[in-house]
């Protein structure tokens, strides 16, 4: 028959089977040799790894008194607890800056404290201290600041700060610039690091609170026995740390695994009200990375990108499980308007984005006065995804000032393209491949000139690599196999999802399409007379006119499904060519 599946999206990589290494930690470790297999590809070949992997435990914790001016931040809450000042913890509008401020203020309230909370806004405030945030300090009357999430790279605010004789903590996880800030204890792991014994640099801001919390209560008591209370709250602040740890996409290896493995388990029955009905609103018994970061976390930053940052803070902070629930209920509303916001924005930039791909731009630079600037991130990345191009886009001009955010692909330094054309634009910054920026709106045209001019020198945009771990076929992947691949969850950055390739399948029906708006498919695909329900999300413009019978080869990440108390075998497809490709 004619071959009517589209192109591959990405380029396939088939990592090489390693059978030494594999079948050695399948024997030691009594591990299924595809179980195996996927360990090896993840840099994990020692016996003693493998089992630090399938088993993480919080001994990997570095001590907190190992974190940078620990003692000096110790000796600042003793100050601020023992001669009762109100402390301030100053957050951030994302899922990390959230979780973060609401540790902090729950520690306080347990060791009966005074405690506010300012979460700048996204639009209005942007990263990090701004005059609100100065103003909130001197509003509140507080002694101490606590900056979570944020602070390193606030030199003037904190050297305003520190004139005023305000003692401010720095608990945070962000890079430092050539200047540290002036401030009481900067409780950073990538500062000061002993290059002989290094502490663990890869936590979250809210990792890094936690750290201060467990040592704050250890010193408390002695270095004694905690209370059960204080034991039970370090228990469930877990829940946070794992949240934001994955929201923030830091890397699932050394300690964080044991911090996110026993943070999701302690989710549906934590002691925090909004933990549990987040758990509960969104159906979940037992929740995994993946749930965190395809669904708990876009809801809690949904709210941040609508400019209703406090109703995801007034959740996580929630002692009523009644007010926990309505607001658990509104941040379910907020993410559908988010979604839909979207989506809107998404089709008024669409004629911009593919007139510059028709003249063969090197770089998409999109916008208009009224898009929602909290949104355009997301959209940025979908358009940065289907097309391989760096992708700028704009909006929320308030006070004659547009703002945006940039995507970008590995092979393009954002900010360096940025540095090329700053004389257009009013300030930018942020990481090689995600960065924001603002500019006068009525320099746009003479900006984005600029742009495709600093952009024609750019390498070719090439297709996503989609690295795959195993060839394999339908009957490999019984419950069974999944139920053990489930043991080294949990799966994120720096340890990625199982994804596996299937050649020559069968599409034994017409796709199915799910959804009000008929976005998604459910693909029958079968082979050797065994066939797999294969869900694919956001295809169906691309899939959805496949004929039955139409042979291909997919690449997969394979899923348990439940329905009704009966389980089965689901793949979740990731990309498909027509199975002639090599």
């Amino acid at each position: 028959m004619t071959l009517t599946a589209p192109v591959a999206r990405c380029r396939w990589s088939l990592l090489p089977e390693t059978p030494h290494e594999r079948d050695r930690l399948s024997s030691a470790l009594s591990l299924h040799p595809i179980t195996a297999q996927l360990l090896v590809n993840r840099g994990v070949t020692e016996i003693d790894h493998g089992s630090r992997v399938l088993q993480p435990t919080l001994a990997e914790l570095p001590d907190p008194s190992r974190l940078p001016d620990f003692g000096a931040a110790i000796e600042a809450l003793d100050r601020a607890l023992e001669q009762g000042h109100p402390i301030l913890v100053h957050g951030d509008y994302d899922v990390d800056g959230m979780c973060g401020s609401v540790l902090l203020k729950r520690l306080i309230e347990l060791l009966g404290g005074k405690v506010g909370v300012f979460l700048p806004d996204r639009v209005r405030d942007g990263y990090s201290f701004g005059p609100r945030s100065l103003e909130a300090v001197r509003d509140s009357g507080s002694r101490l600041v606590i900056a979570v999430d944020n602070g390193t790279t606030a030199l003037e605010p904190l050297r305003a700060m520190a004139d005023a004789g305000v003692e401010v903590l720095v608990v945070d996880h962000h890079l430092a610039g050539a200047e540290l800030p002036p401030c009481t204890a900067l409780l950073n792991p990538w500062v000061a690091q002993d290059q002989d014994d290094p502490i663990f640099p890869h936590f979250s801001g809210t990792g890094v609170a936690y750290l201060l919390a467990w040592g704050y209560l250890r010193h408390r008591h002695g270095d004694g026995s905690l209370p059960e209370h204080h034991r039970r709250f370090l228990y469930d602040a877990l829940g946070f740390v794992a949240i934001a740890t994955i929201a923030d996409a830091m890397r699932l290896e050394g300690p964080n695994r044991g911090l996110v493995r026993r943070g999701l388990e302690t989710l549906p029955n934590s002691s925090f009200a909004g933990l549990r009905a987040l758990c509960e609103m969104l159906n979940l018994k037992q929740p995994t990375a993946t749930d965190v970061g395809f669904r708990i976390g876009p809801h809690l930053n949904a709210a941040g990108r609508m400019g209703c940052t406090e109703i995801a803070f007034d959740l996580l902070a929630a002692h009523d499980p009644q007010e926990a629930r309505k607001l658990a209920e509104r941040l379910r509303d907020l993410n559908r308007e988010r979604q839909d916001l979207q989506r809107r924005e998404a089709d008024a930039l669409l004629p911009q984005i593919e007139a510059q791909r028709e003249r063969g731009d090197r770089v998409l630079f999109a916008g208009r006065d009224a898009a929602a600037f909290g949104v355009l991130g997301v959209v940025a990345a979908r358009f940065h995804e289907e097309t391989g191009l760096p992708t700028l886009l704009w909006g929320g001009c308030d006070g004659g000032v547009a703002r945006g955010s940039a995507r970008g692909p590995a092979s393009v330094h954002l900010v360096e393209l940025m540095d090329r054309v700053a004389p257009h634009l009013a300030g930018h910054g942020g990481h090689a491949q995600a960065a924001g920026f603002h500019f006068d709106p009525t320099e746009a045209d003479r900006l984005a000139a600029a742009l495709r001019e600093a952009a024609q020198d750019l390498p070719e945009p090439q297709p996503p690599s989609l690295r795959v771990d195993l060839e394999v076929q339908p009957q490999d992947l019984d419950l069974a196999v999944l139920d053990e691949l489930n043991l080294l969850e949990p799966f994120g950055q720096a340890f990625e999802l199982p994804r596996f390739l299937a050649t020559d399948m069968q599409l034994v029906a017409p796709p199915q399409f799910l959804g009000a708006e008929a976005r998604h498919l459910a693909l029958r695909l079968g082979k050797h007379g065994q066939v797999v329900r294969t869900l694919a999300w956001n295809q169906a413009d691309r899939l959805g006119h496949l004929p039955a019978g139409q042979s291909v080869d997919v690449v997969f990440e394979p899923s348990i499904n439940t329905f009704r108390g009966r389980r089965s075998v689901e793949w979740i497809l990731r990309d498909l060519r027509p199975a002639s490709s090599s």
